[in-house]
């Protein structure tokens, strides 16, 4: 059987594969070898849509999938997420080619809540959101780094739709505290 730890990640890897299959973008979660360079998923872009505007016409977008049930800390409209140093140095590089955005999934407490069945419909409980580090500043931190996640920014097959937009364009979404 799955731990509690292995079935938040897979809920988070079904949440993720929506969004995307939805928009009508492919998804692929990448081998366990990635996870070194903070990258669990890869989104990518094969020409079907191009903005007036933009420059590229294939690209891919790199993802970091967390998941919590617990309750995250929220101020002035952001909530606040612990994250591993060594993740967050790596999303907040400015010298990587694909964009990189941590997703962070957000379940309800109660476990028998996570994802609801039945005739009518397959619901999962609460959202995602998304934040980009790129560009963040160097942390004293020896462990982990708060990262602050705009409650705005709901990872949404709209929400995906308009960040791969911008990234055919070749615009950077860097990291704003």
């Amino acid at each position: 059987m799955l731990t509690d730890q292995n079935i938040e990640a897979e809920l988070s890897y079904a949440y993720l594969h929506a969004v995307a299959s939805r928009a009508g973008f492919s998804c692929e979660y990448t081998i366990r070898h990635m996870d070194h360079a903070a990258v669990d998923a890869i989104v990518r872009e094969e020409g079907r849509f191009l903005a007036d505007d933009s420059q590229l016409a294939s690209f891919e977008l790199c993802i970091q999938l967390k998941v919590t049930y617990q309750h995250l800390h929220e101020a002035k409209g952001r909530w606040s997420y612990p994250l591993p140093l060594t993740q967050y140095n790596k999303l907040r590089s400015v010298h990587v080619a694909a964009p990189r955005l941590l997703v962070v999934l957000l379940l309800p407490e109660d476990a028998n809540e996570w994802l609801r069945h039945s005739e009518e419909g397959l619901v999962a409980k609460r959202c995602a959101y998304w934040v980009s580090l790129r560009g963040a500043p160097d942390s004293d931190n020896t462990d982990r780094q708060t990262v602050s996640v705009p409650k705005i920014q709901v990872f949404s097959p709209q929400s995906l739709t308009e960040l791969m937009t911008r990234f055919s364009r070749r615009e950077s979404i860097l990291y704003e505290p």
